[in-house]
């Protein structure tokens, strides 16, 4: 398994998403290496497909995806199992999408 996060600087979050993932895996008894990727530049963000901070991929499938933002320098927002915006996923998305990844 592959995991990815790609962070901008700018953006407080990422420490914590960090955390995050390596919560979901330890719970769900998963051993992996996780990429951290600091984008700085516009370019950078282009190169990477890069929507927001922090931006999580497993297995190369973006956690959360969404198609219609543009490739930007900015933090991004999550929407929670209850409908709430946050600018990090939940510990139960990550879990399921651990699962899923190992599964599928």
């Amino acid at each position: 398994m592959r995991i990815e996060l790609l962070y901008y600087p700018e953006c407080p979050s990422h420490e914590r998403a960090l955390e995050l993932i390596h919560e979901a895996l330890a719970q769900e008894g998963v051993s992996a290496e996780v990429a951290v990727v600091r984008i700085d530049t516009q370019t950078q963000a282009e190169q990477h497909r890069f929507i927001g901070s922090p931006t999580i991929r497993i297995d190369g499938r973006e956690l959360q995806p969404q198609p219609h933002l543009p490739y930007r320098l900015t933090c991004r927002t999550f929407q929670l199992e209850d409908g709430r915006l946050a600018p990090l996923p939940s510990l139960s998305m990550l879990r399921e999408a651990i699962r899923h990844s190992e599964g599928g």
